[in-house]
């Protein structure tokens, strides 16, 4: 009885403890920062600031001028980063979902306003050759022949203008820009995927991805807007003094920016609702409320542990009557069998290289040419993927006065042949490493995050597929130190490698600061050693394969994978009879779609001719007239309207070197396709092509 009623005291104990709230320190005491002053009006920068709350939180940093919320940057316990943001507000919330906090403020909304409006009057002051504007709140009133000249002088700004800007002012938002509209799209559907998969534990994986803290950030970010979405508004046609049709000009602006975050709340409902069906019958409480549930059960538990002892003699009569069944039973049945399940890379999915084999799209290269005891027959590697690591080079080559070592992973497939125990590996896809990879100049590590990358693709790729992906090679460079296998070059390769079958894996070396780029080729030989530098008999030049891979691509293209913005064209010419566009290039477009009436990009590309059609393929769409790899082969302009005329004006200077022009009117969102024959525009619209872009981005998730 003396340890019951210990016990009794320990839970009450407990019970005060928990249910008391905490008392103490404020909130902005555990989060010391260090501020600097901003040359921006009524805004700092924030140095550094470090986390002494206990837990992980989420950042916020607002900036009530511009009217930005920034995306939540995480805080980790103890942790102390720098950063060099500008901002006037800075939020705090914890990684469950709690409310935010407001940690600093360097105006209050008013000041915000009065400021706006100043910054506001000082640029209008200087685009009107320094003619004084009167001041807000100035007490002198302006005489009234000045008013009426001022009144004269000053043109309204059209309502077709302003709600343009207000588009790309919507896109500068992070949360609210089509982009990230696209991103988070692919993000979710990853994750509703996975969820819906059987052989996935669905509360674990929740748990594992943080998905309800995601969820519980983004609907808060969502109230957030919508509380502020007059704000936003007011504070952007403060750049305008005098608008036309100013009331319906406000209608418009509050409906978009509204279906931007509808946009935004119907992408996160899908997720919310998965999780919120696998959630049911899981609570989740915040600490106080688990320590006042643990101090009930502990008081339940005592209470039997109570009524046991009281009860002794029972119980024990009882328990001897259970074991005694127990006992019979197992000596009745059959005996059990204990499954013990590890976990490991056993093959899952098909394992089959039939659609590479013979296929244009590989580069074969039999293994004999470079290694007499490899433990590899026969390595396959995929067009794209030796464009991507040639791409991956780029940066270094056109500053090879400051290398550094530079590398990836590579995923593609194996199989094995009982008969020889030799394996075909193929080369498919690289995975790049993430941002707390190091590179320097004789220093190469990968980080952590690659792993949750790599583990990531292999997922979706063995998912959409059903053929059963892997790690099958690695590459980094030694830029300007020859290709060879070091020491540390072997321990990474012996970590890579796989559990069950280890000797598939490959590795690629390259010295990219030799004239063709020479590549070396190491594997497991048969005794399990890795071939050194001396073992290799031929070298293989990546500049080449680069070539080889430009020459494959556009032989195998799969027109699926495209768009053909002329398919639609009343006739066809056959000097321009096919566009067709990738995804890349229609999202280049969207981001160009927001500059201002009479801008002009340039799309990149190549052609292919198929008898005498010329048919031409797009990769890029951008501000610059060059592209690697690629082409110019014609120009993408802003217009208010599609007048021949002044297009042809427009692209002039360009007439002679363009295939077609695409033509993007403001004022219906058409994109226009425009052949260009004879260094003159196409004048008859039976060959135009005209298209939503709207509609192509819906195409371009649908793809996706």
């Amino acid at each position: 009885m003396k340890v019951g009623v210990k016990l009794i005291y320990i839970v009450i104990g407990l019970f005060l403890m928990y249910s008391i709230p905490v008392q103490g320190g404020d909130l902005k005491d555990y989060f010391p920062m260090k501020i600097k002053p901003s040359t921006l009006p009524g805004r700092v920068v924030l140095d550094s600031i470090e986390n002494r709350y206990g837990e992980t939180v989420l950042l916020y940093f607002e900036d009530e001028y511009e009217g930005r919320i920034s995306d939540p940057q995480i805080l980790k316990k103890g942790e102390t980063k720098k950063w060099d943001s500008v901002f006037n507000v800075i939020w705090v919330s914890a990684i469950t979902p709690s409310p935010r906090l407001e940690l600093y403020r360097s105006s209050t909304p008013d000041v915000v306003d009065d400021k706006l409006a100043l910054r506001v009057e000082r640029v209008e002051k200087h685009e009107s050759d320094d003619k004084v504007v009167p001041q807000k709140d100035s007490p002198k009133k302006p005489k009234k022949d000045n008013k009426r000249k001022s009144k004269t002088a000053k043109k309204a700004v059209p309502a077709k203008k302003v709600i343009a800007d207000f588009y790309a002012f919507v896109d500068s938002i992070p949360v609210l820009s089509e982009v990230r509209f696209d991103i988070d799209s692919v993000f979710i559907g990853k994750h509703i995927e996975n969820l819906h998969l059987h052989s996935i534990n669905a509360p674990a994986y929740i748990k594992e991805q943080n998905l309800r803290s995601y969820i519980a950030e983004q609907n808060d970010t969502i109230r957030q807007l919508r509380s502020q979405d007059s704000m936003l508004v007011a504070n952007f046609l403060q750049r305008y003094e005098n608008v036309e049709t100013l009331d319906s000009c406000i209608v418009w602006l509050s409906a978009i920016l509204s279906e931007r975050i509808g946009h935004r709340e119907s992408l996160i409902e899908p997720l919310s609702d998965v999780v919120g069906k696998t959630s049911v019958g899981e609570i989740h409480i915040d600490r106080k409320t688990a320590g006042v549930c643990i101090a009930v059960v502990l008081l339940i538990v005592l209470l039997l542990l109570w009524y046991r002892k009281a009860n002794k003699n029972h119980n024990q009569r009882m328990q001897h009557k259970k074991v005694t069944v127990s006992d019979t039973r197992d000596a009745d049945d059959e005996p059990s069998l204990v499954v013990v399940t590890h976990k490991t890379s056993s093959t899952l999915k098909k394992q089959s290289l039939d659609d590479v084999v013979d296929n244009e799209a590989y580069f074969r290269i039999d293994a004999k040419e470079f290694c007499t005891d490899s433990s590899i027959r026969t390595m396959y590697i995929k067009n794209t993927c030796v464009r991507d690591i040639y791409n991956m080079y780029a940066e270094d080559l056109r500053n090879p006065d400051n290398p550094k070592e530079d590398g990836c992973m590579v995923l593609g497939r194996w199989v094995l042949d009982e008969s020889t125990q030799l394996y075909d590996v193929s080369l498919e896809y690289i995975v790049r490493p993430g941002d707390d990879a190091v590179f320097e100049k004789y220093e190469l590590n990968f980080g952590g995050k690659i792993k949750l990358k790599v583990s990531d693709r292999l997922r979706r790729l063995r998912r959409e597929t059903n053929l059963q992906y892997d790690l099958t090679c690695w590459v980094h460079s030694h830029p300007g130190l020859g290709v060879f296998f070091s020491n540390s070059d072997s321990n990474v390769h012996m970590q890579l490698k796989h559990p069950v079958h280890p000797k598939f894996l490959t590795a690629l070396v390259i010295d990219i600061l030799t004239p063709q780029q020479e590549m070396g080729i190491f594997t497991f030989k048969q005794d399990e050693t890795i071939n050194s530098k001396n073992d290799i008999m031929k070298m293989y030049s990546l500049e080449e394969l680069y070539q080889w891979a430009l020459v494959s691509e556009r032989k195998t293209l799969d027109t699926d994978d495209y768009y053909d913005v002329l398919g639609q064209a009343r006739d066809h010419l056959n000097e321009c009879y096919c566009i067709q566009l990738s995804n890349s290039s229609i999202i280049d477009m969207t981001f160009l779609a927001a500059k201002p009436n009479g801008f002009i990009g340039f799309v990149h590309g190549f052609t292919m001719e198929r008898g005498e059609r010329m048919r031409y393929v797009i990769s890029s769409v951008t501000k610059n007239e060059t592209a690697p790899d690629n082409e110019m082969l014609g120009c993408f302009v802003v217009a208010s309207h599609c007048s021949i005329p002044s297009i042809r004006k427009m692209v002039s200077r360009y007439i002679s070197d363009i295939r077609f022009v695409f033509v993007y009117t403001i004022t219906d969102g058409m994109l226009t396709s425009i052949p260009v024959i004879n260094q003159e525009l196409c004048v008859s619209d039976i060959y135009y092509g005209e298209q939503k872009l709207e509609d192509l981005k819906i195409w371009t998730r649908r793809r996706r």
